[in-house]
């Protein structure tokens, strides 16, 4: 069984990854999941759940901090590009 940050890992290697917040909204491509990290700011946590809700998009928040996942500084919020990335990143938050 594979952990999020696996998911996570392929769509990074893909491209189908969008960093940060502000690149989430205005991003034009279908967005199929938005993940924040646990240690993100409650502004940043309210922009993204304001917007998931708008656009009927799902959100969820990682037990590890993106920035270990992705290996990007600062990183507090991505979106996924790809569905079935996006699904199955979803389940493996579930579990």
């Amino acid at each position: 069984m594979a952990d999020i940050s696996a998911y996570i890992g392929f769509a990074v290697r893909s491209g189908k990854v969008v960093y940060g917040i502000d690149n989430i909204v205005k991003c034009t491509k279908r967005i199929y999941a938005i993940f924040v990290c646990p240690t993100a700011a409650k502004n940043l946590s309210d922009k993204a759940k304001l917007f998931s809700e708008r656009h009927d998009i799902p959100l969820a928040t990682t037990e590890t901090p993106l920035e270990d996942i992705v290996h990007k500084q600062n990183c507090k919020a991505i979106a996924l590009l790809d569905p079935n990335l996006a699904k199955a990143a979803r389940n493996a938050i579930g579990r």
